[in-house]
């Protein structure tokens, strides 16, 4: 039983830090968010590891416990150095949530837990309950997608 617990914290542990950190957290509070996910986890292990997808799991709370740290630290500790390059990366983010909300829901369940959490093919496949061929091909199709919407080339 511990062995099962300990193999998903292995395997997940530095993905969901690496996730939250993208979705806006420093480092340390992403790694308390983190943290608390797997100690929660671990307090229902019995139902957890039943459960269909427990990696599944721990992503769902940590990204919660993150979303109120978020909200929870929002202030500004200081005046932005440029505003224009802030700026620039509002209008970049804007519009890569822009084309990803237009996508179809799987295309874009793909396309996140890939692009930006950093999961495998495989990983998203389990995650999301399909073939991972159709996890490939939707990946695929989002790229295409964010390229000729938005004319970046290194999609």
């Amino acid at each position: 039983m511990a062995s099962d617990f300990i193999a998903l914290y292995e395997a997940h542990y530095s993905r969901v830090v690496r996730s939250l950190q993208l979705g806006g957290m420093d480092r340390a509070s992403a790694e308390d968010a983190a943290q608390e996910a797997f100690a929660r986890a671990l307090g229902h292990w019995r139902r957890v590891r039943l459960g269909t997808n427990p990696a599944g799991y721990v992503y769902r709370v940590a990204f919660r416990l993150g979303r109120r740290t978020l909200r929870r630290d929002l202030v500004l500790e200081r005046e932005p150095d440029d505003l224009a390059d802030i700026a620039g990366q509002v209008a970049t983010r804007t519009a890569v949530e822009s084309v990803l909300q237009s996508m179809p829901t799987r295309r874009r369940a793909c396309a996140v837990m890939c692009m930006l959490s950093g999961l495998t093919t495989k990983e998203a496949a389990r995650s999301l309950g399909i073939a991972e061929g159709t996890v490939r091909k939707q990946l695929e199709l989002a790229r295409v997608t964010l390229r000729d919407q938005l004319g970046d080339s290194r999609l």
